[in-house]
């Protein structure tokens, strides 16, 4: 009596454990095998004043930064399609000049900016106060 008591109270923990279990596996790595786990990006410069030097993500603190695009980009350009894994919300470092020919002054922008996985293509203008202004396609 008591042993067909304790399986009919061990099959249904069991079952709500593997139950609960299942998501809170796909919430890690395992995610990988069923998500698309890297970004492919290309720039495009589509100002007129401008010359891109690379984009880079920065960590949260600002202390360690991996470059992702190491290409100059010119005005009216578009870089080569770089790959990465980096999904998600990310501070990026955008090194750009304000000449025509990448010659100048470094400056540096730095912005927030969300990348979803799979093919992306990123579309760099400028303001009329000259601001640079992100903007996927």
């Amino acid at each position: 009596m008591v042993r067909s008591a304790m399986k009919a109270f061990v099959r249904p923990l069991f079952a709500l454990c593997v139950f609960c279990a299942l998501p809170l596996a796909l919430t890690g790595c395992l995610s990988h095998w069923f998500l698309e786990s890297e970004t492919r990006l290309q720039l495009e410069n589509a100002t007129e004043d401008y010359s891109i030097i690379s984009l880079d993500v920065v960590a949260l603190d600002g202390s360690i930064y991996s470059s992702w695009i190491r290409q100059t980009v010119l005005p009216g350009e578009r870089s080569r399609v770089e790959e990465g894994d980096w999904i998600g919300e990310f501070k990026v470092r955008v090194k750009y000049t304000e000449s025509k020919d990448a010659s100048g002054d470094t400056l540096v922008d730095y912005r927030v900016l969300d990348f979803e996985g799979g093919s992306m293509y990123l579309q760099v203008t400028a303001s009329e106060k000259g601001k640079l202004q992100y903007k996927f396609r």
